[in-house]
């Protein structure tokens, strides 16, 4: 049988009280006790009168309360700053901070109470992300599914129409994979704020890998590709990088005509690597420049091309996390251009 869990009603406060109290006579009692046993034992003292020793009880106790008070109470305002902040967090605040240059002997629990706080408010930006944008674009093709799931279920359609509402049903769930998985993918890059799994590799054969298993999709439009990329070396998250010359290259060949060009060349110099894609493809509108890195969007005049909206999100959350800068120039009808600039360590 569990014993019951004795709940205290003397808060931090009185618990250090009792502390000081407990410290004072416990010093008083040590200090009697070796006093007597120097002068009656050691000494040999007989005439010693302990009652005698009482006479140290006050000055030695507002002594010892004071010092250990002045600690206590010192100690009393980091902890409470503390514990303050787990209660907000608790009520769902995570944007709260402790200042870590006034934490004194706590200034290491504040500088983790605010990594847990930084962590706690990644995940809820990351639930929030998913339920209002994601579910959002969910919306379409669950309708789609769902309407001609329906239509399948009633039973009357011919052969023809059935071929099509599954072929309809099997690119929406396409859709919804593709979506859910860029999705995920933007709403962990948005929550993270440092590249792990860093290391040298050769960028330049990695951009021609990224072309070659695209080669089916310009090989199909008899896209003219060009290439101009020296030997560069980049330090970095293989992985991540590769998220951006897919999307990049996809766009590229997406937006290019059949018989078109697309270009890509590098710029190399002591600070930066420059990496330009150049397609002669449709090109964009003043306004549509301004929105294109914005999550979800696609032109409305470009809406019998296929797409979700989030790739240029990704790509620039990638440059972004890697201390880069991505810019783009084009013009309706003359094609566009977009301009990875990232550090280069020598």
């Amino acid at each position: 049988m569990k014993k019951p869990k004795i709940t205290s009603k003397l808060g931090l406060r009185g618990w250090m009280i009792i502390e000081n109290i407990v410290i004072v006579i416990g010093s008083i009692m040590i200090y009697e006790s070796i006093d007597f046993v120097m002068n009656y034992i050691v000494n040999k003292n007989y005439d010693y009168d302990p009652i005698s020793g009482i006479g140290m009880f006050l000055p030695m106790g507002l002594l010892v309360y004071f010092i250990t008070d002045a600690f206590s109470s010192t100690l009393y305002h980091y902890i409470s700053e503390l514990t303050n902040g787990i209660s907000k967090i608790s009520q769902g605040d995570f944007h709260i901070r402790l200042d870590e240059n006034s934490g004194g002997p706590l200034k290491e629990v504040y500088h983790n109470f605010n990594t847990m706080t930084d962590e706690l408010n990644s995940i809820e930006s990351l639930r929030n992300d998913f339920v209002n944008e994601f579910s959002h674009e969910f919306k379409t093709p669950l309708a789609s599914i769902n309407g001609f799931s329906t239509l399948l279920l009633e039973g009357n359609c011919s052969q023809e129409q059935l071929t099509q509402y599954l072929i309809i049903i099997a690119k929406e769930s396409e859709r919804l994979v593709s979506l859910t998985q860029s999705q995920l993918l933007l709403s962990k890059l948005d929550s993270q704020h440092i590249v792990i799994d860093k290391k040298r590799y050769a960028l330049d054969e990695q951009i021609r890998h990224c072309l070659i298993m695209l080669a089916s999709e310009w090989e199909k439009k008899k896209i003219d590709v060009s290439i101009e990329l020296p030997s560069i070396t980049f330090y970095g998250n293989a992985d991540m990088m590769q998220h951006i010359w897919i999307n990049l290259l996809m766009n590229a060949i997406k937006y290019t005509p059949e018989n078109g060009e697309i270009t890509i060349m590098s710029r190399l110099s002591n600070k930066s690597i420059e990496i330009s894609i150049c397609d002669s493809g449709i090109g964009m509108t003043v306004d549509q420049l301004e929105h294109v890195f914005s999550k979800y969007y696609r032109a409305e005049n470009n809406s019998d091309i296929k797409g979700l909206g989030l790739g240029l999100s990704i790509v620039k959350r990638i440059v972004e996390l890697s201390n880069g800068e991505i810019r783009v120039t084009s013009k309706s009808g003359e094609g566009s251009t977009f301009t990875v600039i990232l550090p280069y360590e020598n």
